[in-house]
C-alpha cells in the first residue's frame, strides 16, 4: 500500500490539526519513504526527539519491511518479546494516537508501528470497545489467561508426571499413568516431539494457499496425532496437553506475542524436566524479572504492574 494511502486512513479518523506528520528517508541504495505521526498536544515531546534521533541514525542499504526499522530502533532487540506493536488495523492506530503514543508508517507496507507499548497492549484489541465493558473485560481476562497457559501446560504436564504424580486426584493417576507407561519415551521427549510436529504443520500451513492450508492443519493435526497415540510414541494426555497449547496461542490479537508465548514453553519444559515444579518456578521469576526490566522508549515494559500504578490498573485487565 501507497504511504499516501494509509496516511488518508488516519487522517479520516483524525481531523485535527494537531496531528502532526514528519517524513524519513532510509536506505542509502534503494531509499524507502517513512512517516512518523503524533498528536502535538498529547505525546510527550522527548518521546518525540527520541523516536526523531533514532529514525535519523539508521544507516542501511534498504530496508525491505517494517519489521527492519522495528530492530534498529527498539531498546532491546535481544529480548524475546517486542517493543513495538504492529498494526494493520487503522481504528487500532488511531486508539493508540489519542493516548499519545507515535506511530511509524513505511511506503508500500500496510503495517503501522506503534510505540512505546507495555506487554498489556498486545492483549488489548479494539473490539473489546465494541461491545459492553463486562463482555470486553471477559474477553481481555481470557486472553490474558491463554497467554500463561500456552507456555505453561506443557512444563506442568512433564513435571507432575515425572516428579510430583502424588498431586494428581487419585482415580486420575492411574488414568495418566497406564497411558504414560505404554510410551518408550520419556515425558520431555514426548512433549518436544508434539511441539515440533505442531509448529511444522503451522508452517507448512501459512506457506500452502489458504484452502488448502485450512485443510493441512486441521486433518494434519488429527491423522498425526492419532496415529501416533496407536503407535505408542505419544500419551494421550499428551496430545490434550498440545492441543490446549496450540488454541492458547491462538487466542492471542498480535502474532509477535503469540510466537514469545510458544517459543517459551521450550526452555520451561526442560527446566521441568530436570528439576519439576520448582524448575516452572525459577523460570517464571527469570521471565517476570525479564519483564519488569524491560522498557520501551523510556515506558516501563510492565506497567502499570511495575512500578505499580493503582490508577491505571483500571483499563489493564480489565475494560472500564
Amino acid at each position: 500500500e501507497h504511504l499516501i494511502t494509509n496516511l488518508y486512513l488516519v487522517r479520516k479518523r483524525i481531523e485535527n490539526p494537531n496531528l502532526v506528520v514528519r517524513y524519513y528517508q532510509v536506505g542509502n541504495e534503494a531509499k524507502t519513504k517513512l512517516a512518523l505521526l503524533y498528536m502535538q498536544d498529547l505525546a510527550n515531546p522527548d518521546l518525540v526527539r527520541e523516536v526523531d534521533s533514532r529514525l535519523g541514525a539508521i544507516v542501511m542499504d534498504t530496508t525491505l519491511s517494517p519489521g527492519f526499522i522495528a530492530e534498529l530502533i527498539e531498546d532491546n532487540p535481544f529480548s524475546l518479546f517486542p517493543q513495538i506493536l504492529f498494526t494493520e488495523r487503522p481504528d487500532r492506530a488511531v486508539a493508540h494516537l489519542m493516548e499519545g503514543r507515535v506511530v511509524i508508517l513505511s511506503d508500500e507496507d500496510p503495517s503501522a508501528l506503534i510505540l512505546p507499548v507495555t506487554f498489556f497492549a498486545f492483549y488489548q484489541t479494539p473490539d473489546d470497545y465494541h461491545s459492553r465493558w463486562i463482555v470486553g473485560s471477559f474477553l481481555r481476562l481470557i486472553r490474558l489467561f491463554s497467554f500463561i497457559t500456552s507456555f505453561l501446560v506443557p512444563a506442568l504436564y512433564i513435571a507432575v508426571v515425572a516428579f510430583h504424580p502424588e498431586i494428581l486426584p487419585s482415580n486420575l493417576i492411574y488414568t495418566v499413568k497406564g497411558s504414560v507407561d505404554r510410551v518408550p519415551f520419556p515425558p520431555i521427549v514426548e512433549a518436544f516431539l508434539m511441539q515440533i510436529t505442531l509448529e511444522v504443520l503451522r508452517e507448512a500451513g501459512i506457506r500452502l494457499p489458504s484452502r488448502v492450508g485450512q485443510t493441512i492443519g486441521i486433518v494434519g493435526g488429527l491423522v498425526i496425532g492419532e496415529s501416533v497415540v496407536r503407535a505408542g510414541l505419544v500419551s494421550y494426555p499428551m496430545v490434550i496437553v498440545v492441543a490446549l497449547t496450540a488454541i492458547s496461542s491462538f487466542v492471542a490479537p498480535s502474532n509477535e506475542i503469540s510466537t514469545v508465548s510458544r517459543i517459551l514453553g521450550f526452555p520451561l519444559m526442560i527446566l521441568a524436566a530436570m528439576f519439576g515444579l520448582i524448575g516452572i518456578m525459577f523460570g517464571l521469576l527469570f521471565i517476570l524479572i525479564h519483564l519488569c526490566k524491560l522498557e520501551s522508549f523510556g515506558t516501563a515494559y510492565f506497567a502499570p504492574v511495575m512500578p505499580l500504578r493503582i490508577k491505571d490498573l483500571k483499563d489493564t485487565f480489565t475494560r472500564f
